[in-house]
Order: C-alpha cells, then structure tokens, then sequence
C-alpha cells in the first residue's frame, strides 16, 4: 500500500509567485529576473552610463549578450557597435575577443527631440 504522506506536491505555478506580467515594469519586477525584458533594461542603462563588456554584462546577469544586443538593434532600433577587446577578469585571466558594446544613439531620444 502507498503512503498517502508521501504524494508528490506540485511546484507553485507562475502566477502564485508572481511571474512578470506584460504591464509591470523593471522598477517593479525583481533587479534579478531573467526575463528577456528585464536584461534588455539592464543593458541599456549600463550602456547608457559607459560601453560594456560580455564580462561586465555577465556580473550584471546577462548570460546572452549577443543575443540581447541584436534584439535592441534589430527589433527596437538601437545603434550599438560591438568592438573586441582583451579583457583582464578580477582574478587576473586574459579574455581576448571580448565584445565591448558602445550605445551610439537610443531611439527615444531621437523622437523626443523631434516631438
């Protein structure tokens, strides 16, 4: 006979932990998501403070860099050139070819400066 006890429990669905819905924003989601949406952010305001290496966007939780960046050039408009560079991590590695992002114009400014 099966312990009743011991029956599997199913994990909490997305909604009972409060996944991201469409109408929240980064200021309200977790600084930690992963959601595509929430690394696009993250991205765009550190490149707006200085270019960014894949290591530096790694330590920001930003595991497909490139993928993300073609995503903001292609699908909303950001210039961003890639530049490859070597890298010294905190523990002293070489990282030749690191992709270093520059933002060259963000698309909103351009219309607010328009309208």
């Amino acid at each position: 006979m099966k312990n009743p006890s011991l029956k599997k429990r199913k994990a909490p669905t997305v909604g009972a932990v409060g996944g991201l819905g469409k109408n929240r924003t980064l200021s309200q989601s977790s600084l930690k998501s992963t959601a595509k949406e929430a690394q696009r952010e993250r991205i765009i305001e550190a490149l707006k403070l200085r270019p960014q290496s894949s290591y530096d966007l790694r330590r920001l939780g930003i595991y497909q860099a490139p993928a993300r960046i073609k995503e903001l050039r292609d699908k909303f408009g950001f210039s961003i050139t890639t530049s490859l560079v070597t890298v010294v991590d905190r523990d002293g590695y070489l990282h030749p070819r690191c992709a270093l992002y520059t933002l060259n114009s963000d698309p909103g400014q351009a219309r607010g400066r328009n309208g």
